[in-house]
């Protein structure tokens, strides 16, 4: 009689997991890794501990053993130092590490993400191409709203109230008045657990899974403390198990085409532009030949419809209980393919089948849009070959879109800001800010702090063109981003001097540098990167690795990515 060979393997398995009380019985079920990413040290994640429950409740009713393992959780807010922000973008790769060396350690057969914020949605996303097995999405949902003298209240308008009232009372407000001021505004917004209120990068990647296919429908948008959000998170988990039985697999539900339907919906929302990095970022991961090309051609078909907050004076809250995404995917169902398949089993088609499409203030029309054509509009010319994006929808001043400025150039966000906080900068200038790009930042800068000084001294017809990226939090303020190639790899940008005219035309998506190209190469002869020999430990990383931002602006996916 032959021996039975043992499995050491199958042996090691059940004796860590009974040590933590599983039992037979449940090590006998699918498998459920539950990917949460619960902190402390941000709204959007203090609550997520009663999100997985209820996943990891939906998961036993569906028949499977679920654990819970964690990712980092952290908003960028709370930072100290302006330079401390360069480890915000790092953190999305961060995710993606844990969550994919995790589950390479911890073997599951399905695996569920729960996220909230800027950079752990699109870290989750990325894991989950990259491991390839059956996944689904839930975000952690939006804070309560809350009003203030009789309007909608959020984070951005808080700051903006702030701001209005200091300058109203034509004197000072003093050190203490300030103090109170800002107590009674943060006390007024900060309502309790959930993202901030409006459609900032956080937000718009988590209606994005939506559009992807990658979550249940109206799951991104419910509240983050209520019994909607906790059915989303048991239907989730029940979820989880039917595509692990199905075998329905990330790269069967991520593809161009469903990609291009996420474009659709971030153009219809007025979603923020660092949506295109992560989605490029999802399609280099993927192996999907998307494009900024593609953006484009999405951008000027479908319309901007959501009136929510930087683009409009609605909240999520209200937008969720206008429809949410489901809504605005039926509103703008022709624009579509509607024969992509989703984590419900169903096509986009069959999901929108019986969703009302009532027309709104909040999700308007397609015949009476906020703006005619999507709110990212994706830019080309002499000084962004590769593209540069911007969110019009922000802008006050829509004059500003179509115009000549004069460059006043810098070469670091400290410089710029000092420029613009002394009064050097001058209506019909253009904020040059360069060395802020993937690997010159290093790591994707983000360029909020220049549009916020020029909103706290109230300069008037000024524009603001990076090779970093702006904040979700960004309004008021036409400011152009993603300037691809950036400075540091020898980008245009690079070549751009004090005084030199910047030709913007959003209506025509073009951005030119009203240089003779002689001039220029006179330029680039000259011309030699910043050394950046004293960076170190993550931002090392991007300083010698990065992608550049038309590509996703993160660290390297495969072999040939090093070429």
């Amino acid at each position: 009689m032959t021996t039975p060979r043992y499995d050491m393997r199958a042996y090691g398995h059940k004796a860590i997991f009974k040590a933590m009380g599983f039992t037979a019985k449940e090590l006998s079920l699918p498998r459920i890794a539950v990917i949460n990413s619960w902190s402390e040290q941000s709204p959007g994640h203090i609550h997520l501990r009663a999100v997985a429950e209820g996943v990891k409740a939906g998961i036993r009713m569906a028949g499977g053993m679920p654990f819970e393992i964690n990712v980092p959780g952290l908003c960028s807010v709370p930072h100290k130092l302006p330079s401390d922000m360069l480890y915000d973008m790092p953190q999305r790769e961060a995710v993606l590490a844990s969550a994919e060396s995790s589950l390479y350690i911890s073997w599951c057969d399905g695996w569920v993400g729960i996220g909230t914020c800027d950079k752990i949605i699109p870290g989750l996303v990325l894991a989950a191409l990259r491991l390839n097995r059956p996944f689904i999405f839930i975000g952690g949902g939006q804070m309560m709203p809350c009003d203030y003298e009789g309007e909608r209240l959020g984070f951005v308008r808080g700051q903006s109230i702030v701001q209005q009232k200091t300058k109203k009372s034509g004197e000072p407000l003093s050190t203490e008045e300030l103090g109170r001021l800002v107590e009674e505004i943060t006390d007024c917004c900060a309502t309790g657990a959930g993202a901030c209120n409006e459609l900032t990068t956080g937000n718009t990647l988590a209606v994005l899974t939506e559009g992807m296919g990658i979550s249940l429908p109206g799951s991104s948008t419910s509240p983050g403390v209520s019994a909607e959000k906790i059915w989303h998170a048991k239907e989730t988990g029940e979820k989880i198990i039917e595509l692990v039985k199905r075998n329905i697999r990330p790269r069967d539900i991520i593809t161009k085409n469903s990609l291009m339907n996420a474009i659709a919906v971030d153009m219809a929302t007025c979603g923020g532009t660092n949506s295109v990095a992560h989605l490029q970022a999802y399609a280099h991961e993927a192996e999907i030949p998307l494009t900024l090309d593609d953006w484009d051609e999405v951008s000027r078909k479908v319309p901007a419809i959501c009136a929510v907050a930087p683009s409009g004076p609605y909240v999520l809250y209200d937008y969720h209980r206008a429809g949410g995404t489901p809504a605005v995917m039926k509103r703008i169902e022709k624009f579509l393919d509607t024969s992509c398949v989703t984590v419900t089993g169903k096509t986009v088609g069959e999901n929108l089948q019986d969703i009302d499409d009532e027309e709104t203030e909040i999700i308007k029309p397609l015949d009476s849009p906020l703006w005619p054509e999507g709110a990212i509009a994706v830019l080309r010319g002499n000084l962004a070959p590769r593209g540069a994006v911007v969110r019009h929808t922000v802008v006050e001043n829509k004059s500003l879109l179509k115009r000549v400025y004069t460059a006043r150039v810098y070469d670091s966000l400290e410089t710029a800001t000092r420029s613009v906080n002394e009064g050097k900068i001058n209506p019909g200038d253009a904020v040059v800010v360069r060395y802020q790009g993937p690997r010159g930042g290093p790591a994707f800068a983000e360029c909020l702090g220049v549009v916020g000084a020029l909103k706290a001294r109230r300069a008037q017809e000024v524009i603001v063109i990076a090779d970093g990226r702006f904040s979700g939090f960004t309004q008021g303020y036409l400011s152009i981003g993603h300037v691809c190639p950036e400075a540091q790899v020898g980008g245009p940008i690079a070549l751009v001097k004090d005084g030199d005219r910047i030709n913007v035309d959003i209506p025509g998506r073009r951005l030119e540098l009203e240089v003779p190209d002689t001039e220029l190469k006179k330029r680039r002869a000259g011309w030699k990167p910043p050394a950046q020999s004293g960076v170190k430990g993550l931002l090392a990383i991007y300083a010698k690795l990065a992608l550049q931002a038309d590509e996703g602006a993160g660290w390297p996916a495969r072999w040939t990515d090093f070429d």
